[in-house]
C-alpha cells in the first residue's frame, strides 16, 4: 500500500508543488524560477521543467574573538562555522533535499544529509541526518541568529543532530507547526547505529497572531515596522544512548566500532516565547533536563533558561542586542552554576548574505571540582570569562 501510494503522489500533476512552502519555518530557501543567481534562492541550475535544481551555496562566521579567562587570554579560532552546502529538489519540486558539511572541525564531517518530501501543505518527512527540532533557538541556520553563535545554554540542552525521520505538520494558516522525530541515538559523528538507542521527540510551535519571522532578525528583513506578533513553543524528548569508539585497524584497514559499556537514559522539556512588534524582537527559551549517566553515578537534574533582546536603529542597516544566559547543571551541586551576558551591535550589510557583528561577553561558571562533578557536564569552561567578537557572516 505504502509503495503504492508514494507511486501515485509522484505521478501527480505538478501544480502540487504551487502549493508547499519551506518544509520548516527556517530552512530552505524559495525555489529559484531561473538558473542562475537569485537573492532568495542563491546560485542554482534549474531544468526547464522546474523538476529538477540544484543550489550550492556556503554558510560561514569569519571572526577575531580575544578571550580572556581568569587572567590570562585564551586559544583563539578563526572560524564560527565553516559549511558547504548542496540543496535542492528532484523529480517534484515537493521532493527536496540538502547535504552539508562542517569544515571548521579537524578533521570535517558530515553535518546534514537528509531528504524532504511534501506533497501537502500539511505535511512533511524528513528523513536522514538532521538537526532535531528541540530548541526552535537551534533549528535557526548560523547566518540566521542574532548573536555571532547560539546561547550557551541552548547548546547545553539541545539534543543535537541525529539520523531518524521527522514528521511536520502544519495549519492551513501556519499558526501551527508540529514536529515529531524518532531518531537512532547517535552521536553527530558515529556511524554506526547502537542496537536499542533511541531518541523519541515532540514540538509544538503555536503562534496566535500568525506567523513569525524566518530568522532572529525580522525587522531587518521586513520591509517595515513588524506586526505584532507572539509564539509559543512546548517540547521535549526521551532517549538512551550508547556511546562508542571508532578506531583505525591497521590488520582490516577500517574503522572499527567499540560501544562502551555505559548506557545513558536522559529526558528533557522546553518552553520558549517570542515577541515581535515594530522595532523590537524579544525572544526567551527555558529548559529542565534529568540525566541517568549510566556509569555508576547518580542520577542529575539541570534546569536553564536564555533570553535576548533586539532592538532596530536605523532600518534595514543596523541594531543593538543583549542576552542573558543561566544553566544550572545538577540541583544536587552547589558551587556549579553557569551566568553570562553578553551586547552586541551587528550591521547588516546585505543581509541576510552579508553581515558584520562586533560582540562583547561576560560569563562566570562555576565548579565544584572534578571529583564532585563525577558524570555532570559543565555548559562552558570553569572560570570567569570575556570575550570581545569581530564576526563576518557570509551566507549565498
Amino acid at each position: 500500500m505504502i509503495p503504492a501510494a508514494l507511486l501515485l503522489l509522484c505521478s501527480a500533476p505538478s501544480v502540487w508543488a504551487d502549493t508547499v512552502g519551506p518544509v520548516s519555518e527556517t530552512s530552505g530557501a524559495p525555489p529559484a524560477s531561473t538558473s542562475g543567481y537569485t537573492p532568495d534562492g542563491g546560485f542554482s541550475l534549474l531544468s526547464p521543467d522546474g523538476r529538477y535544481r540544484l543550489r550550492i551555496g556556503l554558510d560561514a562566521g569569519f571572526k577575531l574573538s580575544p578571550t580572556y579567562r581568569d587572567g590570562a587570554f585564551q586559544d583563539r579560532e578563526a572560524f564560527f562555522v565553516l559549511r558547504p552546502f548542496m540543496e535542492g529538489n528532484l523529480f517534484r519540486p515537493w521532493i527536496q533535499y540538502r547535504l552539508s558539511l562542517e569544515l571548521a572541525a579537524n578533521p570535517p564531517y558530515l553535518l546534514d544529509a537528509y531528504v524532504d518530501v511534501r506533497p501537502i501543505h500539511a505535511l512533511a518527512i524528513r528523513g536522514g541526518q538532521q538537526s532535531t527540532p528541540f530548541s526552535r533557538h537551534k533549528s535557526f541556520d548560523p547566518h540566521q541568529i542574532l548573536f555571532p553563535d547560539w546561547a550557551l545554554t541552548a547548546e547545553y540542552f539541545w539534543s543535537g543532530h541525529d539520523k531518524g525521520a521527522t514528521v511536520i505538520g502544519f495549519s492551513n494558516d501556519d499558526k501551527v507547526i508540529g514536529y515529531l522525530g524518532l531518531y537512532s541515538g547517535s552521536p553527530l559523528r558515529q556511524f554506526t547505529t547502537v542496537a536499542g538507542n533511541y531518541i523519541a521527540e515532540v514540538r509544538i510551535t503555536v503562534s496566535p497572531m500568525g506567523k513569525t519571522g524566518d530568522d532572529e532578525y525580522p525587522y531587518i528583513t521586513s520591509a517595515g515596522p513588524l506586526p505584532f506578533r507572539l509564539s509559543f513553543t512546548a517540547e521535549g524528548y526521551y532517549g538512551k544512548v550508547t556511546s562508542g569508539t571508532e578506531n583505525f585497524d591497521a590488520n582490516s584497514f577500517l574503522f572499527v566500532f567499540t560501544p562502551s559499556n555505559a548506557i545513558m537514559r536522559r529526558g528533557a522539556a522546553g518552553l520558549d516565547a517570542l515577541l515581535e512588534v515594530g522595532r523590537v524582537v524579544v525572544f526567551a527559551e527555558g529548559y529542565y533536563m534529568h540525566t541517568n549517566p549510566g556509569t555508576g553515578s547518580a542520577d542529575y537534574t539541570s534546569f536553564g533558561a536564555w533570553g535576548q533582546v533586539g532592538v532596530l536603529l536605523l532600518p534595514r542597516f543596523l541594531d543593538v542586542a543583549v542576552r542573558f544566559n543561566w544553566v544550572n547543571p545538577s540541583t544536587g551541586l552547589s558551587n556549579d552554576r553557569l551566568l553570562a551576558a553578553e551586547a552586541q551591535v551587528a550591521w547588516y550589510i546585505d543581509a541576510p548574505n552579508l553581515i558584520l557583528k562586533l560582540r562583547y561577553g561576560i560569563g562566570d561558571q562555576q565548579s565544584p571540582g572534578m571529583t564532585a562533578l563525577g558524570s555532570v557536564q559543565l555548559p562552558a569552561q570553569a572560570g570567569r570569562e570575556q570575550v570581545i567578537t569581530l564576526q563576518l557572516n557570509v551566507s549565498f
